[in-house]
């Protein structure tokens, strides 16, 4: 009885990466129904809520359960940026949005995980910023206004209209890790 309650709790234990795992997975999905010229919004609203669930909860599961590590933070971190440049990038190549946005988040992410070995040492653990978490909440809200309405329509057409700005933000944000990295050298 206590082998099986051990073995419970090393698969629970397990649920926050998996979770961070199944946006891989999302991002796949994506990818499929954008090459194959998908209309059906209703489908991709789906996987973009599930992507934004999972990554609200993910972390908030481990802390619950007591099994935050380093590695766990890098999967999520990695999950989320490989499903918001995937859906981003199909949207960019439908001509929904700009190809600049997805460009400049992969490389606030780059400068993210660069900065987050160096600075963070042996550690090597993620290091936030600011703009850095309000940047992961425009990227979901970003991908789930694509999702539910794309250009002509209202949500797509007000965040193609707001990309200029958009790109203003994540240069802010890559300037204030730059800053953070300059301060703590």
């Amino acid at each position: 009885m206590k082998h099986r309650r051990r073995g419970d709790a090393a698969i629970l234990a397990q649920m926050p990466n998996g979770l961070s795992a199944l946006r891989f997975a999302l991002a796949a999905v994506w990818i499929e129904l954008a090459a194959r010229g998908h209309q059906g919004r209703l489908a991709f609203a789906i996987v973009a809520i599930v992507a934004a669930g999972s990554d609200f909860i993910d972390g908030r599961i481990a802390r619950r359960l007591g099994v935050e590590s380093g590695s766990g933070r890098w999967l999520d971190a990695i999950a989320d940026v490989a499903f918001v440049l995937a859906a981003l990038l199909s949207e960019a190549a439908a001509g929904a949005i700009p190809f600049y946005i997805p460009i400049l988040i992969a490389l606030s992410f780059s400068q993210y995980a660069i900065d987050s070995v160096v600075l963070g040492g042996r550690a090597a653990r993620p290091v936030g910023s600011r703009l850095g978490h309000w940047g992961g909440i425009v990227n979901y809200a970003l991908v789930i206004a694509l999702a539910i309405a794309p250009p002509p329509a209202l949500a797509g057409a007000v965040v193609r209209g707001l990309a200029p700005l958009v790109a203003l933000f994540y240069v802010a944000a890559i300037s204030e890790r730059a800053w953070l990295f300059y301060r703590a050298r």
